[in-house]
């Protein structure tokens, strides 16, 4: 089996060989195109073996320095094969000047270029098969696919072959061949050219747009089944592989091509003006597409930063941005970075921006993966000091309200946004210093708060209003606040200090940084107290440094300390040296004494006293502990 695979391999070479060196061996173009289709045909296994993939990229490399310097030649332009297409017509006739035997000639030559075209258009055919093939070995694909870009560049003289690039690009697109690994060899090596990119853009606009009639019409728009080695891709995953080839676009040109003369300046600012135009329309062309979930969510992490700063009128995505918002839930909180983008920096009017924002406020959005953002966006969205005291109390007093169930990390982010507010809004500073009472002309006190079944304490927020100015946000304090103050965790209650200044006082106060919370959790609170300095601490004396937090010895860590079953079983041991050692001296249990008929009450007493004195000094010599005599009396 080797061996026989071996003399393929040198037969393809020798094929090669000759096809290089003499027309004569034209032929040979066939034989080689038919081992390259053979490769890729549905029917055949791929190959796998190294010496069989060697044969496939011989033939290939041969057929490439076969082809490649007949196109740069030109004698396969259109002028040219337009010219030889009449001399067929005409017979070989070119005015009646030329005799027959030239005139033969050129019919002949006509036929030959006719010829080798059709094989040409084949071989570039079959490179873009093998390109899209799922099962070929990945460095076959790699080389058929420089092939092909080598035929883009040199086909049409002077100019780019969009023509064979876009069909390269949607066959690869549409089938399941699309890989990382072609991906990535687009990036490293084409992706760098302008030209490149902007076709790039035009065949994923023109791609969206085929997909999208496909889905509104039901007809068949996309290549057709044979050329993507019948296998064909479902309508999201072509969504997903479009998705993929435009985030690694390159936005905006590079150091290297910024660094033109002056005399290529003009057509690089031009040319960067149509690629900006080609993005924008590839993009917009795109997002009308049927997005699957999992890309709607990455197109939308995706606008602010890729998108946005290089389209040429952002204000279009106001649609897209505003439907996404207007979702709820997580795709809210994504679409919220790119619509305030608009807002704030293209002049987008949306009137009920604040109460959708308001509806984002709920107990998951202190567990939401895009919350240090979310926080951050609102924070900037409540900056101005224009914005109505009702609304600006609402959010207070929702945020304040959500921290009596929020992680501690949650709380902290609370505490933060409303002494932000509290600063910012003067206005709202009767949530903090609210007097529930008042004293009237007769000196009784009266109740001034609206109460909404007449009972004294009812907080007459209502936290599930949607509307900002209907909530009675303004009419009720911030008592959660207040609740704060005895939190289980100590980062928390120390924090709700901040807010005992006044906060009116601008110039003796400032902002807290909401970015130093908005991403915090457990593990920052804890790292935050571990990492504190103490002044005052309980000390503790180890003779070595403990490596674990339970010693498998508790001794060595407390000498004379005597701990779990060690200090039983010695105790119990010592019982049972002290009972032994009564039983062989005849020592009775310290019993108390029965008083008899005519002995007296001191007689009784100094008797027991006898005899507890004597069990005390028979236990002290069965234990047998030495005293030593003291060195001086005491006085």
């Amino acid at each position: 089996m080797v061996a026989n695979k071996k003399r393929i391999l040198a037969e393809t070479k020798r094929l090669g060989t000759e096809l290089l060196q003499s027309r004569a061996y034209v032929n040979n173009a066939p034989l080689l195109l038919s081992m390259l289709a053979a490769s890729c045909s549905s029917s055949a296994s791929a190959p796998t073996s190294a010496i069989a993939v060697a044969s496939l990229t011989e033939a290939l490399h041969c057929l490439q320095a076969f082809f490649v310097p007949l196109i740069r030649s030109g004698e396969f332009s259109a002028s040219a094969r337009k010219k030889a297409a009449e001399n067929l017509l005409k017979g070989g006739r070119v005015g009646g000047e030329k005799g027959t035997e030239d005139g033969e000639n050129d019919r002949a030559e006509a036929i030959y270029r006719s010829w080798v075209w059709d094989r040409y258009l084949e071989f570039s055919s079959t490179l873009v098969r093998i390109v899209a093939g799922h099962a070929i070995v990945p460095s076959f694909r790699i080389a058929a696919l420089h092939s092909v870009m080598e035929l883009v560049k040199n086909e049409v003289p002077g100019k780019f072959n969009n023509k064979l690039y876009f069909k390269l690009c949607s066959t690869l697109i549409c089938s399941k061949g699309f890989s990382g690994n072609i991906l990535g060899v687009f990036v490293s090596d084409y992706f760098k050219y302008p030209d490149v990119v902007y076709f790039t853009y035009s065949s994923i606009e023109q791609m969206s747009i085929k997909v999208n009639a496909k889905k509104l019409t039901g007809r068949t728009t996309v290549l057709a089944r044979s050329e993507i080695m019948g296998v064909k891709c479902s309508v999201h995953d072509k969504i997903r592989n479009m998705f993929d080839v435009l985030v690694n676009l390159p936005t905006s040109a590079s150091q290297e091509d910024q660094k033109t003369t002056d005399e290529l300046l003009w057509g690089m600012t031009f040319f960067h003006k149509r690629q900006r135009s080609r993005l924008s329309k590839a993009w917009l062309s795109f997002l009308k597409l049927p997005l699957p979930l999992d890309i709607y969510k990455k197109v939308l992490a995706q606008l602010h930063k890729r998108v946005i700063p290089f389209l040429s009128n952002p204000i279009l995505l106001s649609d897209f941005l505003t439907s996404s918002y207007n979702v709820g839930g997580l795709i809210s909180v994504m679409a919220l970075n790119g619509l305030f983008i608009l807002i704030t920096s293209h002049g987008l009017e949306y009137p009920d921006f604040y109460n959708k924002l308001y509806a984002l406020l709920e107990p998951s959005i202190f567990v939401s993966k895009h919350r240090a953002r979310f926080f951050e966006l609102m924070d900037s969205s409540l900056k101005s000091s224009h914005l109505p005291a009702y609304l600006a109390a609402a959010f207070a007093k929702k945020l304040a309200r959500l921290s009596l169930s929020a992680p501690p990390a949650g709380c902290l982010l609370v505490i933060a946004m409303v002494h932000n507010l509290l600063r910012r809004h003067p206005a709202i500073n009767c949530l903090v210093h609210r007097d529930t009472r008042n004293t009237n002309t007769s000196g009784k006190e009266t109740n001034t708060i609206k109460v909404a079944d007449g009972r004294l304490g009812r907080d007459p927020f209502l936290a599930s209003e949607p509307d900002t100015a209907k909530c009675n946000a303004l009419e009720s304090s911030l008592w959660e606040i207040e609740t704060l103050r005895s939190h289980y965790c100590p980062a928390v209650s120390r924090f709700v200090a901040s807010l005992e200044t006044d906060l009116t006082v601008r110039r003796k106060t400032t902002e807290v940084a909401v970015s130093d919370f908005s991403s915090g959790s457990y593990s920052t609170i804890f790292a935050e107290e571990v990492s504190k300095r103490l002044k005052a601490v309980p000390l503790a004396f180890y003779q070595t440094v403990p490596t674990t937090l339970f010693p498998e010895n508790p001794t060595d860590d407390f000498l004379g300390w005597r701990f779990g079953d060690n200090a039983v079983k010695e105790h119990n041991a010592e019982d049972g040296a002290v009972s032994h050692k009564h039983k062989n001296d005849h020592i009775a249990s310290p019993v108390k004494p029965i008083r008899s008929d005519g002995e007296s009450e001191q007689e009784h007493r100094n008797g027991h006293v006898a005899s507890t004195c004597t069990l005390s000094n028979s236990k002290n010599e069965s234990e047998q502990e030495t005293v030593p005599p003291p060195s001086k009396k005491r006085k």
